[in-house]
């Protein structure tokens, strides 16, 4: 029998405008390229692209403990963030593996909303519902009654604000931050924020107003550039920045020390669900890694899962590897020993064509500063 794909509220215009072919996203059924995964990454890093990011789910606590219940939840410090500032962060489990990531956003000293990851809203919601029982704190999943579209490029600001009623300049919307406001006369929540590695924001709002957003969206851009782009494709920017997706590159079997998420953990915050576990890991180092490698100029087709090897032995295995049109290479994402992990060592690869070497760098990819996402 055949899996029933739900749909978003950008479904319909996704057709309208050209989409052709769509797959299974977490349960939705996204538009898998509008053009090409070349033509759309040229756009992002030139010009601007709008994707669909309805996947995602929201979930709003709201209340007097509602600080309290997320310090117990979170790895990171929530209390750093101010009304208009958000974290991001993990829930992680006793032994320290990670249950879901997500961002916080500080909507008031009382209320934040947490926008889970897709793979995770089945799950997410019920599980903060049980670990803030007792609490004076009210759990909502928002999931259905928000969406969110995005605008990511060098070009999104300027076509931001034709239709912003907000000042959406680098000193009205710092990276990092967001701001309640109207865009096409919709009220909506904009965030500073973005998977692809350029300036851009995540817009939330009512998904009755979602043809009227996409549309207007859709005229602001037209001359300067903008594409519409699939949800394949920003798997790929995600790769390149090494953002990492949740059932991919990070899972309940997984920890943020491994993962390259140490830096989000506050152990020094108080207790948090997961946090002696977490410090023991710390005390003694992760036994693996998540390390980036390239493999070459040539498109090549590794399965998720597959093994790594050194020197003949399987020591960890494959998350993730694609074609980056940004950089005119092969590059890919695994797990290795600490030991293994240092910049330059050369580690094997399973592919369709037999064994493939590829070479361990540092990571992200591509603009490794973060200088563009800044502007």
């Amino acid at each position: 029998m055949a899996k029933m794909l739900r749909r978003s509220p950008h479904f319909g215009q996704h057709v309208a405008h050209g989409a052709k072919e769509f797959f299974d996203f977490a349960g939705w059924e996204m538009p898998t390229h509008f053009s090409s995964l070349q033509q759309e990454a040229r756009a992002c890093r030139a010009t601007a692209i709008l994707f669909d990011g309805h996947a995602m789910g929201e979930l709003h606590v709201q209340g007097k403990d509602a600080l309290k219940a997320l310090q117990k939840l979170c790895v990171n410090d929530i209390a750093a963030a101010k009304p208009g500032m958000f974290v991001y962060t993990s829930l992680c489990k006793e032994d320290g593996g990670i249950f879901d990531d997500l961002v916080v956003f500080c909507l008031a000293p009382d209320h934040y909303l947490l926008t889970m990851a897709a793979f995770n809203t089945h799950k997410t919601p019920a599980w903060v519902q049980k670990h803030t029982a007792g609490m004076n704190v009210c759990v909502s999943d928002m999931s259905a009654g928000t969406t969110c579209i995005e605008i990511q490029g060098p070009n999104s600001r300027k076509i931001l604000q034709k239709i912003a009623d907000f000042d959406a300049s680098n000193e009205g919307l710092p990276y990092y931050r967001f701001l309640e406001g109207k865009i096409a006369n919709i009220g909506c929540l904009v965030a500073r924020l973005g998977v692809t590695g350029e300036l851009g924001y995540e817009i939330f709002y009512d998904p009755g107003y979602a043809w009227q957003m996409y549309d207007a969206f859709v005229q602001a851009g037209k001359d300067d550039g903008m594409e519409l782009c699939g949800n394949r494709t920003i798997g790929m920017f995600r790769l390149e920045k090494v953002y990492h997706v949740y059932t991919r590159d990070i899972d309940e079997t997984t920890n943020p020390y491994e993962a390259g998420l140490g830096w989000t953990v506050k152990l020094d915050k108080g207790e948090f669900i997961g946090r002696d576990a977490l410090a023991r890991i710390k005390e003694s180092g992760p036994t693996r890694k998540l390390i980036g490698f390239e493999i070459g100029d040539k498109p090549v087709t590794i399965a998720p899962k597959s093994p790594l090897s050194i020197d003949g032995k399987n020591v960890g295995h494959v998350t993730v590897v694609g074609f980056s049109p940004t950089l005119s290479k092969a590059i890919g994402l695994g797990y290795v020993p600490t030991a293994s992990a240092q910049p330059g060592n050369i580690v094997t690869l399973t592919s369709d064509a037999g064994p493939i070497s590829a070479k361990i760098v540092t990571t992200p990819f591509f603009d490794p500063k973060g200088t563009r996402i800044r502007v």
